[in-house]
């Protein structure tokens, strides 16, 4: 052999014993047996946690763009307030405020049980009403008839093809606008068609003496001016009732139009006139949609307002079911799981809606319902993500209050968005560190084995030395 070769040999760190000066023992075959199956077990789960990505989570300053808005998702139900009448405003801090928003909210008629009784409603309320201008009436002041009472409505109703009522309350400030008005229209009306002609009739009904029947026809803002015919105002639409009621200019030339306009059909089916609108006769709305705010705290706000109209605060009452409401986009079934598997503490039923389906009730009338929420921003990011294969999750936390007021009863949706934003990401161990860990594990199990043999083989030869000597 090359003497380099020779030289070579010295150092090895794995010089060999020749196999006569071993000797095998049932003893070191178990314990053989025993860390080969422990390597195998723990390269097992080694790799199975090396395949498997490890979650960290970080705290960071909300790195949304500047600019971006929040979608806000929300099915409400109000069972005492009509959708004739039912309001969506929202504000925020920085002087937005959007009154009414009807492209993106859905307005649908219920009845007290939060059944549905009707379709959905597109509002189209006229925002400026007209109306003339006091000293253009002054002839008209003289009252043609007494208001109608309980006693005289339905006979009034029986006996004109088509009567226009005007339910009003003395303290309105619109009602007081339009009076003068509705008298000289009331005037003219009866003068083109007499008594002898009958086909129409202008009347009126004070809400504040005929409270019972105001209520009868879920009469909640004043002035309400609805049409009659055959002595009802119902109109069956897919099965539910609606009626209708007049939203147009509430000045003399208006409403002589519209009576003209009338004239044609008494006694006829109902159809379209221009300033009719069809409502829904039930007392109560499910407000759903959403609305698109920026990322500073804001309100959204419920309750009963209408150009040209009045309420009567003591008697209304905004409690209210929530059927869901919530930040962002609903996670699909396959980001669910992700969230699932993802999310620090993992997901619970109401993980990102802790309102849904509660409920809201006050017995009394007039208590405004408050509703306070701070939203936090969750960023998932895969394993090799992309800014496609984010998904945004806000959760909230909630404090609910209700309290009496002396002004227009509402419901108060109030958010905060927190400037803290919590980023859990997917990433997998080094390929090294595998490497490494599986020489630990089987140089330690081998290690470790060969330690427990040789103790107990020595201790098998001491004791057999033990025995011989005392033999001896």
């Amino acid at each position: 052999m090359p003497r380099f070769l020779q030289r070579l040999k010295g150092v090895d760190f794995y010089r060999k014993i020749p196999s006569d000066l071993t000797e095998s023992t049932v003893a070191g075959a178990a314990l053989s047996i025993a860390a080969a199956l422990s390597i195998v077990l723990l390269l097992g789960m080694e790799l199975n946690a090396f395949l498997t990505p490890d979650l960290e989570s970080q705290m960071v300053v909300d790195r949304s763009s500047h600019g971006e808005l929040l979608r806000i998702n929300f099915n409400m139900s109000f069972p005492s307030l009509p959708c004739e009448f039912a309001s969506l405003d929202v504000s925020d801090s920085l002087g937005t405020k959007k009154i009414n928003l009807t492209k993106t909210v859905r307005k649908l008629p219920i009845t007290q049980e939060l059944e549905r009784a009707g379709n959905y409603m597109y509002d189209d309320r006229q925002l400026d009403i007209k109306y003339d201008d006091p000293f253009e009436n002054d002839t008209f002041v003289t009252d043609y008839s007494k208001p109608l009472t309980h006693e005289n409505f339905k006979k009034t109703l029986d006996r004109y093809p088509i009567v226009v009522v005007n339910f009003f309350a003395p303290w309105c400030p619109w009602c007081q606008r339009l009076e003068p008005t509705w008298e000289a229209v009331t005037q003219e009306v009866h003068r083109r068609y007499p008594e002898k002609d009958g086909r129409l009739r202008f009347a009126r009904v004070d809400c504040v003496a005929e409270v019972e029947l105001c209520r009868e026809h879920h009469i909640s803002g004043f002035p309400s001016l609805r049409v009659f015919r055959k002595g009802s105002d119902d109109i069956s639409v897919y099965g539910h009732k609606d009626h209708e009621a007049y939203r147009g200019d509430r000045t003399k030339d208006a409403l002589l139009d519209f009576a003209e306009n009338l004239i044609p059909n008494a006694g006829q089916p109902h159809y379209y006139i221009r300033g009719v609108t069809r409502v829904a006769k039930t007392s109560g709305c499910a407000l759903s949609g959403f609305v698109l705010v920026k990322k500073v705290p804001g309100t959204l706000h419920v309750l009963a307002k209408s150009p040209g109209h009045s309420f009567d605060h003591s008697t209304m009452n905004l409690s209210h079911v929530v059927n869901y409401l919530y930040f962002g986009t609903k996670p699909s079934p396959r980001w669910r799981k992700t969230l699932q598997v993802m999310h620090p503490l993992g997901l619970t039923d109401d993980w990102a809606d802790k309102l849904a389906n509660q409920k809201f009730f006050s017995p009394n009338a007039q208590a405004t319902f408050e509703h306070y929420m701070q939203v936090v921003l969750t960023t998932m990011e895969p394993l090799q993500h992309t800014n496609e294969h984010q998904f945004h999750a806000y959760e909230y936390t909630v404090h609910s209050h209700t309290y009496n007021t002396d002004d227009i009863p509402s419901a108060k949706f109030s958010y905060d968005m927190s400037p803290i934003q919590i980023v859990v990401r997917e990433s997998r161990k080094a390929f090294y560190h595998f490497v490494t860990t599986l020489c630990a594990i089987i140089g330690g199990i081998f290690t470790v084995a060969g330690i427990i043999d040789g103790v107990f083989h020595t201790s098998v030869k001491l004791a057999k030395k033990v025995e011989l000597g005392k033999q001896t």
